[in-house]
Protein backbone atom coordinates (compact mmCIF):
# COMPACT_ATOMS: atom_id res chain seq x y z
CA UNK A 1 0.00 0.00 0.00
CA UNK A 2 1.25 4.00 -0.69
CA UNK A 3 1.32 4.03 2.94
CA UNK A 4 4.62 1.85 3.39
CA UNK A 5 5.80 4.47 1.69
CA UNK A 6 4.26 8.03 2.25
CA UNK A 7 2.57 9.70 5.40
CA UNK A 8 -1.24 9.85 4.76
CA UNK A 9 -0.63 14.12 4.02
CA UNK A 10 1.24 12.80 0.79
CA UNK A 11 -1.53 10.51 -0.66
CA UNK A 12 -4.39 11.98 -1.99
CA UNK A 13 -7.28 10.34 -3.83
CA UNK A 14 -6.45 10.12 -7.63
CA UNK A 15 -9.71 12.55 -9.44
CA UNK A 16 -10.30 11.76 -13.15
CA UNK A 17 -9.77 15.47 -15.13
CA UNK A 18 -12.29 16.54 -17.00
CA UNK A 19 -12.21 15.79 -20.93
CA UNK A 20 -11.09 20.13 -20.85
CA UNK A 21 -8.43 19.72 -18.56
CA UNK A 22 -6.95 15.91 -19.86
CA UNK A 23 -7.29 17.88 -23.22
CA UNK A 24 -5.11 20.70 -22.38
CA UNK A 25 -2.59 19.19 -20.13
CA UNK A 26 -1.94 16.23 -22.90
CA UNK A 27 -1.41 18.97 -25.66
CA UNK A 28 0.68 21.05 -23.71
CA UNK A 29 3.31 18.43 -21.99
CA UNK A 30 3.09 17.35 -25.60
CA UNK A 31 4.25 20.03 -27.24
CA UNK A 32 7.33 20.95 -24.94
CA UNK A 33 8.16 17.28 -24.93
CA UNK A 34 8.60 17.51 -28.80
CA UNK A 35 10.46 21.02 -28.04
CA UNK A 36 12.95 19.19 -25.68
CA UNK A 37 13.62 16.36 -27.22
CA UNK A 38 14.19 18.42 -30.93
CA UNK A 39 18.20 18.60 -29.98
CA UNK A 40 20.90 18.54 -32.86
CA UNK A 41 21.79 15.14 -31.67
CA UNK A 42 18.44 13.33 -32.36
CA UNK A 43 17.73 15.98 -35.50
CA UNK A 44 20.89 13.86 -36.83
CA UNK A 45 20.69 10.21 -35.13
CA UNK A 46 17.08 9.85 -35.92
CA UNK A 47 16.74 11.98 -39.26
CA UNK A 48 14.18 14.35 -37.89
CA UNK A 49 12.25 11.98 -35.99
CA UNK A 50 13.30 13.16 -32.56
CA UNK A 51 10.49 11.40 -31.03
CA UNK A 52 12.25 8.17 -31.37
CA UNK A 53 14.62 9.07 -28.23
CA UNK A 54 11.93 10.19 -26.22
CA UNK A 55 10.38 6.75 -26.77
CA UNK A 56 13.35 5.14 -25.95
CA UNK A 57 13.24 6.80 -22.86
CA UNK A 58 10.07 6.24 -22.30
CA UNK A 59 10.57 2.93 -22.38
CA UNK A 60 13.78 2.70 -20.03
CA UNK A 61 10.72 3.28 -17.45
CA UNK A 62 9.17 -0.72 -18.00
CA UNK A 63 12.80 -2.03 -18.18
CA UNK A 64 13.05 -0.45 -14.39
CA UNK A 65 10.26 -2.09 -13.28
CA UNK A 66 11.34 -5.42 -13.56
CA UNK A 67 13.38 -4.79 -10.22
CA UNK A 68 9.54 -5.28 -8.77
CA UNK A 69 9.45 -9.14 -8.05
CA UNK A 70 5.83 -9.56 -7.68
CA UNK A 71 5.37 -7.57 -11.08
CA UNK A 72 7.65 -9.96 -13.10
CA UNK A 73 6.65 -13.05 -11.34
CA UNK A 74 2.87 -11.44 -12.44
CA UNK A 75 4.09 -11.97 -16.22
CA UNK A 76 5.48 -14.72 -15.98
CA UNK A 77 2.85 -16.56 -14.06
CA UNK A 78 0.46 -15.29 -16.87
CA UNK A 79 2.93 -16.46 -19.50
CA UNK A 80 3.79 -12.32 -20.55
CA UNK A 81 7.37 -12.84 -21.40
CA UNK A 82 6.09 -14.93 -24.38
CA UNK A 83 4.10 -11.94 -25.96
CA UNK A 84 6.36 -9.67 -26.31
CA UNK A 85 5.32 -8.24 -29.58
CA UNK A 86 1.89 -8.09 -28.36
CA UNK A 87 2.93 -6.35 -24.81
CA UNK A 88 5.07 -3.95 -26.46
CA UNK A 89 2.78 -2.68 -29.08
CA UNK A 90 -0.42 -2.81 -26.67
CA UNK A 91 1.51 -0.93 -24.38
CA UNK A 92 2.69 1.87 -27.15
CA UNK A 93 -1.09 1.90 -28.33
CA UNK A 94 -1.99 2.97 -24.42
CA UNK A 95 0.91 5.45 -24.21
CA UNK A 96 0.84 7.23 -27.59
CA UNK A 97 -3.05 7.35 -27.67
CA UNK A 98 -2.57 9.07 -24.56
CA UNK A 99 -1.29 11.80 -25.88
CA UNK A 100 -2.36 11.70 -29.62
CA UNK A 101 -6.38 10.88 -28.51
CA UNK A 102 -9.14 12.70 -26.00
CA UNK A 103 -10.14 10.34 -23.28
CA UNK A 104 -13.24 10.31 -24.74
CA UNK A 105 -12.85 8.95 -28.26
CA UNK A 106 -13.94 5.48 -29.18
CA UNK A 107 -10.39 4.16 -30.27
CA UNK A 108 -8.59 5.54 -26.65
CA UNK A 109 -11.78 3.86 -24.79
CA UNK A 110 -11.14 0.39 -26.74
CA UNK A 111 -7.55 0.76 -26.04
CA UNK A 112 -8.23 1.25 -22.34
CA UNK A 113 -10.85 -2.09 -22.40
CA UNK A 114 -8.17 -3.85 -23.43
CA UNK A 115 -5.43 -2.70 -21.39
CA UNK A 116 -8.04 -3.28 -18.44
CA UNK A 117 -8.76 -7.12 -19.66
CA UNK A 118 -4.87 -8.00 -19.22
CA UNK A 119 -4.69 -6.38 -16.08
CA UNK A 120 -7.69 -8.74 -14.75
CA UNK A 121 -6.34 -11.84 -16.55
CA UNK A 122 -2.83 -11.47 -14.54
CA UNK A 123 -4.62 -11.10 -11.37
CA UNK A 124 -3.73 -7.13 -10.23
CA UNK A 125 -7.07 -5.65 -10.94
CA UNK A 126 -10.90 -6.25 -10.19
CA UNK A 127 -13.93 -5.19 -12.40
CA UNK A 128 -16.05 -2.61 -10.58
CA UNK A 129 -19.79 -2.30 -11.27
CA UNK A 130 -19.18 0.58 -13.43
CA UNK A 131 -17.37 -1.44 -16.02
CA UNK A 132 -13.86 -0.09 -14.59
CA UNK A 133 -10.94 -1.60 -12.57
CA UNK A 134 -9.59 -1.41 -9.10
CA UNK A 135 -6.13 -2.15 -8.19
CA UNK A 136 -5.95 -5.38 -6.09
CA UNK A 137 -5.19 -4.82 -2.05
CA UNK A 138 -1.45 -5.40 -1.60
CA UNK A 139 -0.51 -4.62 -5.16
CA UNK A 140 -0.91 -0.44 -4.76
CA UNK A 141 2.42 0.70 -4.09
CA UNK A 142 3.70 -2.04 -7.18
CA UNK A 143 1.19 -0.42 -9.46
CA UNK A 144 1.88 2.89 -8.57
CA UNK A 145 5.55 2.30 -9.35
CA UNK A 146 5.00 1.64 -13.06
CA UNK A 147 3.69 5.00 -13.63
CA UNK A 148 6.64 6.43 -11.57
CA UNK A 149 9.03 4.46 -13.18
CA UNK A 150 8.04 6.03 -16.90
CA UNK A 151 7.77 9.56 -15.19
CA UNK A 152 11.53 8.97 -13.86
CA UNK A 153 12.75 7.84 -16.85
CA UNK A 154 11.36 10.83 -19.42
CA UNK A 155 12.73 12.91 -16.76
CA UNK A 156 16.28 11.45 -17.22
CA UNK A 157 15.64 11.83 -21.10
CA UNK A 158 15.15 15.49 -20.27
CA UNK A 159 17.81 15.77 -18.33
CA UNK A 160 19.74 13.91 -21.09
CA UNK A 161 18.20 16.80 -23.72
CA UNK A 162 19.12 19.56 -21.64
CA UNK A 163 16.47 20.05 -19.56
CA UNK A 164 17.37 20.06 -15.18
CA UNK A 165 14.92 17.88 -13.32
CA UNK A 166 15.33 20.14 -10.38
CA UNK A 167 15.23 23.56 -12.20
CA UNK A 168 11.71 25.52 -11.95
CA UNK A 169 10.97 24.70 -15.60
CA UNK A 170 12.10 20.91 -15.38
CA UNK A 171 9.94 20.29 -12.47
CA UNK A 172 7.07 22.14 -14.35
CA UNK A 173 7.12 19.83 -17.19
CA UNK A 174 7.96 16.93 -14.68
CA UNK A 175 4.87 17.28 -12.65
CA UNK A 176 2.77 17.84 -16.17
CA UNK A 177 4.52 14.38 -17.04
CA UNK A 178 3.66 12.84 -14.01
CA UNK A 179 0.35 14.03 -13.50
CA UNK A 180 -0.63 12.38 -17.15
CA UNK A 181 1.24 8.90 -16.07
CA UNK A 182 -1.02 8.83 -12.83
CA UNK A 183 -3.93 9.50 -15.14
CA UNK A 184 -2.93 6.84 -16.67
CA UNK A 185 -2.72 4.44 -14.04
CA UNK A 186 -6.08 5.74 -12.64
CA UNK A 187 -7.82 4.68 -16.45
CA UNK A 188 -6.26 0.83 -15.58
CA UNK A 189 -7.52 0.82 -11.63
CA UNK A 190 -5.12 3.31 -9.43
CA UNK A 191 -7.46 5.11 -7.00
CA UNK A 192 -4.44 7.15 -5.15
CA UNK A 193 -1.64 8.92 -5.80
CA UNK A 194 1.35 11.24 -4.33
CA UNK A 195 0.16 14.72 -3.66
CA UNK A 196 2.25 16.43 -5.87
CA UNK A 197 6.03 16.18 -7.53
CA UNK A 198 8.00 16.03 -4.14
CA UNK A 199 5.86 13.29 -2.45
CA UNK A 200 6.09 11.57 -6.01
CA UNK A 201 10.20 11.94 -5.40
CA UNK A 202 9.36 10.68 -1.73
CA UNK A 203 7.27 7.81 -3.61
CA UNK A 204 10.57 7.10 -6.06
CA UNK A 205 13.26 7.48 -3.20
CA UNK A 206 11.59 5.32 -0.15
CA UNK A 207 10.47 2.64 -3.10
CA UNK A 208 13.68 1.98 -4.42
CA UNK A 209 15.22 2.46 -1.08
CA UNK A 210 12.86 -0.89 -0.31
CA UNK A 211 14.47 -2.72 -3.66
CA UNK A 212 17.53 -1.98 -2.55
CA UNK A 213 16.87 -3.47 0.55
CA UNK A 214 15.01 -6.35 -1.07
CA UNK A 215 16.62 -7.46 -3.82
CA UNK A 216 14.82 -10.01 -6.21
CA UNK A 217 15.55 -13.68 -5.65
CA UNK A 218 18.28 -15.27 -8.04
CA UNK A 219 14.99 -16.87 -9.72
CA UNK A 220 13.07 -14.09 -10.07
CA UNK A 221 16.42 -11.70 -11.49
CA UNK A 222 16.74 -15.05 -14.26
CA UNK A 223 12.59 -14.10 -14.66
CA UNK A 224 13.11 -10.24 -15.55
CA UNK A 225 16.36 -11.10 -17.58
CA UNK A 226 14.62 -13.23 -20.39
CA UNK A 227 11.20 -10.60 -20.16
CA UNK A 228 14.12 -7.71 -20.73
CA UNK A 229 15.44 -10.34 -23.34
CA UNK A 230 12.64 -10.94 -25.07
CA UNK A 231 11.29 -7.07 -25.60
CA UNK A 232 14.58 -5.06 -26.24
CA UNK A 233 14.31 -5.98 -29.63
CA UNK A 234 10.82 -4.56 -29.88
CA UNK A 235 11.48 -1.46 -28.04
CA UNK A 236 14.97 -1.14 -29.65
CA UNK A 237 13.08 -0.43 -33.02
CA UNK A 238 10.76 1.55 -31.73
CA UNK A 239 13.43 3.53 -30.15
CA UNK A 240 15.25 4.01 -33.61
CA UNK A 241 18.50 2.24 -32.09
CA UNK A 242 20.31 -0.48 -31.92
CA UNK A 243 19.81 -2.99 -29.22
CA UNK A 244 23.26 -1.67 -27.76
CA UNK A 245 22.65 1.77 -27.85
CA UNK A 246 19.02 1.49 -26.78
CA UNK A 247 20.37 -0.60 -23.72
CA UNK A 248 23.10 1.96 -23.32
CA UNK A 249 21.36 5.26 -23.86
CA UNK A 250 18.03 4.74 -22.13
CA UNK A 251 18.18 2.73 -19.24
CA UNK A 252 19.24 3.68 -16.32
CA UNK A 253 22.84 2.66 -14.85
CA UNK A 254 21.28 0.08 -12.40
CA UNK A 255 18.70 -1.37 -14.63
CA UNK A 256 20.97 -1.80 -17.16
CA UNK A 257 23.61 -3.68 -14.94
CA UNK A 258 20.42 -5.83 -13.45
CA UNK A 259 19.27 -6.93 -16.67
CA UNK A 260 22.39 -6.68 -19.20
CA UNK A 261 25.17 -7.41 -16.58
CA UNK A 262 28.51 -5.88 -18.34
CA UNK A 263 26.59 -4.70 -21.15
CA UNK A 264 26.21 -8.52 -22.75
CA UNK A 265 24.22 -8.39 -25.56
CA UNK A 266 23.82 -11.27 -27.57
CA UNK A 267 23.38 -10.88 -31.86
CA UNK A 268 20.66 -12.69 -32.28
CA UNK A 269 18.96 -9.41 -30.37
CA UNK A 270 20.16 -7.05 -32.96
CA UNK A 271 18.87 -9.15 -36.00
CA UNK A 272 15.73 -9.19 -34.45
CA UNK A 273 15.07 -5.76 -33.86
CA UNK A 274 16.10 -5.60 -37.50
CA UNK A 275 13.22 -7.64 -38.38
CA UNK A 276 10.79 -5.90 -35.57
CA UNK A 277 11.72 -2.64 -37.35
CA UNK A 278 10.92 -4.01 -40.45
CA UNK A 279 7.52 -5.94 -39.87
CA UNK A 280 6.14 -2.36 -37.47
CA UNK A 281 7.83 0.54 -39.56
CA UNK A 282 4.50 1.40 -40.56
CA UNK A 283 2.34 0.95 -37.30
CA UNK A 284 3.82 3.48 -35.12
CA UNK A 285 1.04 6.29 -36.89
CA UNK A 286 -2.01 7.74 -35.10
CA UNK A 287 -3.99 6.37 -38.27
CA UNK A 288 -2.41 2.85 -37.52
CA UNK A 289 -3.28 2.71 -33.55
CA UNK A 290 -6.72 3.90 -34.67
CA UNK A 291 -7.02 1.13 -37.09
CA UNK A 292 -6.06 -1.52 -34.48
CA UNK A 293 -8.92 -0.22 -32.37
CA UNK A 294 -11.44 -0.65 -35.29
CA UNK A 295 -10.66 -3.94 -36.32
CA UNK A 296 -10.65 -5.16 -32.19
CA UNK A 297 -14.25 -3.32 -32.28
CA UNK A 298 -15.21 -5.43 -34.84
CA UNK A 299 -14.49 -8.91 -33.07
CA UNK A 300 -16.12 -7.71 -29.91
CA UNK A 301 -19.02 -7.57 -31.57
CA UNK A 302 -18.79 -11.06 -32.82
CA UNK A 303 -21.30 -13.26 -31.47
CA UNK A 304 -19.14 -15.70 -29.70
CA UNK A 305 -17.11 -12.77 -28.53
CA UNK A 306 -19.68 -10.78 -27.33
CA UNK A 307 -21.77 -13.65 -25.60
CA UNK A 308 -18.01 -14.15 -23.55
CA UNK A 309 -17.82 -10.65 -22.86
CA UNK A 310 -21.91 -10.95 -20.99
CA UNK A 311 -20.65 -13.82 -19.51
CA UNK A 312 -17.54 -12.17 -18.10
CA UNK A 313 -19.38 -9.22 -16.76
CA UNK A 314 -21.84 -11.28 -14.95
CA UNK A 315 -19.33 -12.75 -13.53
CA UNK A 316 -17.56 -9.85 -12.36
CA UNK A 317 -21.46 -8.65 -10.86
CA UNK A 318 -21.58 -11.65 -8.78
CA UNK A 319 -18.37 -11.59 -6.88
CA UNK A 320 -17.24 -14.69 -8.91
CA UNK A 321 -13.70 -15.19 -10.00
CA UNK A 322 -14.07 -13.95 -13.69
CA UNK A 323 -10.49 -14.37 -14.64
CA UNK A 324 -10.72 -17.58 -16.58
CA UNK A 325 -13.66 -16.64 -18.55
CA UNK A 326 -11.70 -12.72 -18.75
CA UNK A 327 -8.69 -15.01 -20.36
CA UNK A 328 -10.45 -16.82 -22.63
CA UNK A 329 -11.83 -13.49 -23.92
CA UNK A 330 -8.69 -12.09 -24.36
CA UNK A 331 -7.59 -14.94 -26.37
CA UNK A 332 -10.38 -14.45 -28.64
CA UNK A 333 -9.70 -11.28 -29.17
CA UNK A 334 -5.94 -11.35 -29.71
CA UNK A 335 -6.45 -14.14 -32.00
CA UNK A 336 -9.11 -12.96 -34.08
CA UNK A 337 -7.42 -9.28 -34.00
CA UNK A 338 -6.79 -7.92 -37.55
CA UNK A 339 -7.40 -11.19 -39.43
CA UNK A 340 -10.91 -12.30 -41.28
CA UNK A 341 -9.79 -15.81 -40.99
CA UNK A 342 -10.19 -16.42 -37.24
CA UNK A 343 -13.12 -19.10 -36.98
CA UNK A 344 -15.74 -18.08 -34.42
CA UNK A 345 -16.18 -20.65 -31.31
CA UNK A 346 -18.83 -22.94 -31.53
CA UNK A 347 -22.07 -22.20 -29.38
CA UNK A 348 -24.35 -24.80 -28.27
CA UNK A 349 -27.42 -25.98 -25.97
CA UNK A 350 -27.04 -28.68 -24.19
CA UNK A 351 -30.20 -30.34 -22.63
CA UNK A 352 -29.53 -32.22 -19.15
CA UNK A 353 -32.07 -34.55 -17.20
CA UNK A 354 -31.93 -34.78 -13.73
CA UNK A 355 -28.42 -36.71 -12.98
CA UNK A 356 -27.22 -37.03 -16.46
CA UNK A 357 -23.43 -36.06 -16.32
CA UNK A 358 -21.98 -33.55 -18.68
CA UNK A 359 -18.83 -34.98 -18.16
CA UNK A 360 -18.00 -38.62 -16.41
CA UNK A 361 -14.98 -39.86 -14.65
CA UNK A 362 -12.67 -41.92 -16.02
CA UNK A 363 -14.12 -41.17 -19.38
CA UNK A 364 -11.96 -39.73 -22.39
CA UNK A 365 -11.96 -35.76 -22.21
CA UNK A 366 -13.10 -34.86 -25.72
CA UNK A 367 -14.31 -31.24 -25.34
CA UNK A 368 -13.87 -28.72 -23.17
CA UNK A 369 -16.98 -26.01 -22.03
CA UNK A 370 -17.45 -22.72 -21.11
CA UNK A 371 -20.97 -22.59 -19.35
CA UNK A 372 -22.41 -19.22 -20.86
CA UNK A 373 -25.72 -19.63 -18.72
CA UNK A 374 -27.45 -22.90 -17.11
CA UNK A 375 -30.90 -23.25 -15.45
CA UNK A 376 -29.94 -25.33 -12.71
CA UNK A 377 -26.12 -25.90 -11.06
CA UNK A 378 -23.45 -28.06 -11.63
CA UNK A 379 -22.30 -30.31 -8.98
CA UNK A 380 -18.60 -31.69 -9.20
CA UNK A 381 -18.42 -35.34 -7.94
CA UNK A 382 -15.05 -37.17 -7.18
CA UNK A 383 -13.98 -40.77 -6.03
CA UNK A 384 -10.83 -41.45 -5.20
CA UNK A 385 -10.82 -44.96 -6.23
CA UNK A 386 -13.08 -46.84 -8.33
CA UNK A 387 -14.51 -48.76 -5.16
CA UNK A 388 -15.14 -45.86 -3.60
CA UNK A 389 -18.58 -44.21 -4.24
CA UNK A 390 -18.11 -40.13 -5.38
CA UNK A 391 -18.63 -37.29 -2.95
CA UNK A 392 -19.38 -34.11 -3.73
CA UNK A 393 -16.62 -31.67 -4.53
CA UNK A 394 -18.34 -28.36 -5.10
CA UNK A 395 -21.09 -26.72 -6.74
CA UNK A 396 -20.65 -24.18 -9.86
CA UNK A 397 -23.03 -21.82 -11.31
CA UNK A 398 -22.73 -20.06 -14.77
CA UNK A 399 -20.78 -19.23 -15.94
CA UNK A 400 -18.04 -21.34 -15.09
CA UNK A 401 -15.07 -23.18 -17.55
CA UNK A 402 -15.31 -27.14 -17.47
CA UNK A 403 -13.13 -30.08 -18.71
CA UNK A 404 -9.73 -27.64 -19.81
CA UNK A 405 -7.41 -29.88 -17.75
CA UNK A 406 -8.42 -32.92 -19.19
CA UNK A 407 -8.25 -32.32 -22.39
CA UNK A 408 -4.78 -30.22 -21.28
CA UNK A 409 -3.16 -33.62 -20.12
CA UNK A 410 -4.70 -35.69 -22.22
CA UNK A 411 -5.88 -38.18 -19.41
CA UNK A 412 -9.43 -39.31 -18.46
CA UNK A 413 -11.55 -36.83 -16.30
CA UNK A 414 -10.82 -36.94 -12.95
CA UNK A 415 -14.23 -36.13 -11.65
CA UNK A 416 -17.89 -36.32 -13.16
CA UNK A 417 -20.40 -32.96 -13.18
CA UNK A 418 -23.96 -33.67 -13.39
CA UNK A 419 -26.89 -31.40 -12.12
CA UNK A 420 -29.46 -32.77 -9.64
CA UNK A 421 -32.44 -31.34 -11.72
CA UNK A 422 -33.16 -30.56 -15.24
CA UNK A 423 -30.99 -28.07 -16.52
CA UNK A 424 -30.41 -26.52 -20.00
CA UNK A 425 -26.77 -24.92 -20.46
CA UNK A 426 -25.83 -22.57 -23.34
CA UNK A 427 -21.80 -23.40 -23.65
CA UNK A 428 -19.24 -22.46 -25.93
CA UNK A 429 -17.21 -25.44 -27.20
CA UNK A 430 -14.12 -26.03 -27.86
CA UNK A 431 -13.41 -29.24 -29.79
CA UNK A 432 -9.70 -31.35 -30.06
CA UNK A 433 -9.34 -29.58 -32.83
CA UNK A 434 -9.45 -26.10 -31.77
CA UNK A 435 -7.78 -27.17 -28.52
CA UNK A 436 -4.54 -28.38 -30.45
CA UNK A 437 -4.60 -25.41 -31.86
CA UNK A 438 -4.94 -23.24 -28.82
CA UNK A 439 -3.15 -24.85 -26.25
CA UNK A 440 -0.28 -22.88 -27.95
CA UNK A 441 -1.55 -20.03 -27.73
CA UNK A 442 0.05 -18.56 -24.61
CA UNK A 443 -3.45 -16.15 -23.66
CA UNK A 444 -5.05 -19.86 -23.56
CA UNK A 445 -2.07 -21.25 -21.34
CA UNK A 446 -2.80 -18.14 -19.47
CA UNK A 447 -6.58 -18.98 -19.05
CA UNK A 448 -5.63 -22.79 -17.93
CA UNK A 449 -3.51 -21.48 -15.41
CA UNK A 450 -5.77 -19.25 -13.94
CA UNK A 451 -8.97 -21.65 -13.51
CA UNK A 452 -6.07 -24.16 -11.57
CA UNK A 453 -5.55 -20.88 -9.50
CA UNK A 454 -9.27 -19.76 -9.00
CA UNK A 455 -9.48 -24.19 -7.93
CA UNK A 456 -6.81 -23.74 -5.62
CA UNK A 457 -7.43 -20.33 -4.30
CA UNK A 458 -10.47 -21.76 -2.44
CA UNK A 459 -8.46 -23.67 -0.09
CA UNK A 460 -4.85 -21.93 -0.28
CA UNK A 461 -5.08 -19.66 2.98
CA UNK A 462 -5.49 -22.96 4.95
CA UNK A 463 -2.95 -25.18 3.13
CA UNK A 464 -0.33 -22.74 2.60
CA UNK A 465 -0.32 -22.14 6.34
CA UNK A 466 -0.22 -25.85 7.07
CA UNK A 467 2.64 -26.76 4.47
CA UNK A 468 4.52 -23.62 6.01
CA UNK A 469 3.98 -24.73 9.95
CA UNK A 470 5.05 -28.43 8.25
CA UNK A 471 8.41 -27.21 6.91
CA UNK A 472 8.87 -25.35 9.59
CA UNK A 473 8.79 -27.66 12.21
CA UNK A 474 10.01 -31.23 10.11
CA UNK A 475 12.96 -29.03 7.71
CA UNK A 476 10.92 -30.77 4.55
CA UNK A 477 12.23 -29.00 2.07
CA UNK A 478 9.67 -30.56 -0.18
CA UNK A 479 6.94 -29.02 1.98
CA UNK A 480 8.79 -25.88 1.56
CA UNK A 481 8.59 -25.82 -2.31
CA UNK A 482 5.10 -26.94 -2.07
CA UNK A 483 4.10 -24.27 0.01
CA UNK A 484 5.41 -21.36 -2.89
CA UNK A 485 4.22 -23.49 -5.81
CA UNK A 486 0.65 -23.48 -4.04
CA UNK A 487 0.92 -18.91 -3.15
CA UNK A 488 2.30 -18.54 -6.60
CA UNK A 489 -0.45 -20.57 -8.59
CA UNK A 490 -3.04 -18.78 -6.80
CA UNK A 491 -2.02 -15.61 -7.81
CA UNK A 492 0.67 -14.45 -4.72
CA UNK A 493 2.89 -12.29 -6.68
CA UNK A 494 5.31 -11.86 -4.10
CA UNK A 495 6.17 -15.19 -3.19
CA UNK A 496 10.12 -15.48 -3.47
CA UNK A 497 9.91 -18.77 -5.91
CA UNK A 498 13.86 -18.82 -3.42
CA UNK A 499 12.56 -22.65 -2.41
CA UNK A 500 10.96 -24.55 -5.43
CA UNK A 501 12.42 -27.44 -6.01
CA UNK A 502 13.31 -28.77 -9.50
CA UNK A 503 12.07 -26.21 -11.59
CA UNK A 504 13.95 -24.81 -14.88
CA UNK A 505 13.88 -21.07 -14.61
CA UNK A 506 12.19 -20.91 -18.03
CA UNK A 507 9.32 -22.95 -16.80
CA UNK A 508 5.65 -21.62 -17.47
CA UNK A 509 2.58 -22.28 -15.26
CA UNK A 510 1.62 -25.57 -17.18
CA UNK A 511 5.15 -26.54 -15.74
CA UNK A 512 4.53 -25.30 -12.47
CA UNK A 513 0.87 -27.43 -11.94
CA UNK A 514 2.84 -30.24 -13.05
CA UNK A 515 5.82 -29.93 -10.41
CA UNK A 516 3.12 -29.31 -7.48
CA UNK A 517 1.03 -32.17 -8.90
CA UNK A 518 4.36 -34.60 -8.88
CA UNK A 519 5.67 -32.80 -5.76
CA UNK A 520 2.41 -33.83 -3.70
CA UNK A 521 2.21 -37.25 -5.25
CA UNK A 522 5.81 -38.09 -3.46
CA UNK A 523 5.03 -36.03 -0.43
CA UNK A 524 1.48 -38.23 0.18
CA UNK A 525 3.83 -41.09 -0.64
CA UNK A 526 6.42 -40.63 2.01
CA UNK A 527 3.81 -40.19 4.33
CA UNK A 528 4.30 -38.82 8.02
CA UNK A 529 2.32 -35.78 7.19
CA UNK A 530 -0.63 -34.60 9.52
CA UNK A 531 -3.79 -35.91 8.35
CA UNK A 532 -4.85 -32.53 7.90
CA UNK A 533 -2.51 -31.42 5.74
CA UNK A 534 -2.37 -35.22 3.74
CA UNK A 535 -6.43 -34.71 3.37
CA UNK A 536 -6.11 -31.00 1.74
CA UNK A 537 -3.18 -32.27 -0.37
CA UNK A 538 -5.10 -34.96 -1.87
CA UNK A 539 -8.15 -32.81 -2.81
CA UNK A 540 -5.17 -30.54 -4.31
CA UNK A 541 -4.56 -33.60 -6.48
CA UNK A 542 -8.05 -34.09 -7.30
CA UNK A 543 -8.77 -30.32 -7.91
CA UNK A 544 -5.85 -29.23 -10.80
CA UNK A 545 -6.75 -32.80 -12.42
Amino acid sequence: MLEDYLTADDIVPLVPLTDEAWDAIRRSAGRQLAWRFCTLRNLMVHRGRFARDAMGFAWGGIYRTLFVSSIVTTSYRNEGHFRSGERIRGTADFFSGSFALPKSAAEFREIVRLVNLRHHVAGVVRPTSDDGVRVVDGYEAEYAYVATAFIESIRRGLAACGLPPDGPRGRALGWQVATILYQLAGFTGLARMPRDLAAHERFRDAFDRRLRAHPPSPRVRRMAQEIARRIVPVTASQAGSTVHEHVRRHLDPDTREFLFLGDEIPADLERQREEWLRRGAADETLGSIRYRSTSREEIWQRPDVAALLRAYRDAAADNTDDRLIGAILLEAIDAGAGTDSARPLERRSIALAAGEPLIRQGDSIGEMYVVLTASAPLVVLHAPNPAAPPRPVATLAAPTVLGEIGMWRGQPAVATVLSREPNRLEVIVIDRARFEALKHEPGFRAATAAEVQRRLALNSALIGTLLEDSARRTGDKRLRSIAQLVRFLTGDSHVPLDAVIGLPDEATPADCVEALRTQVDAAIAAGNLPPDLERYLREVVATIG
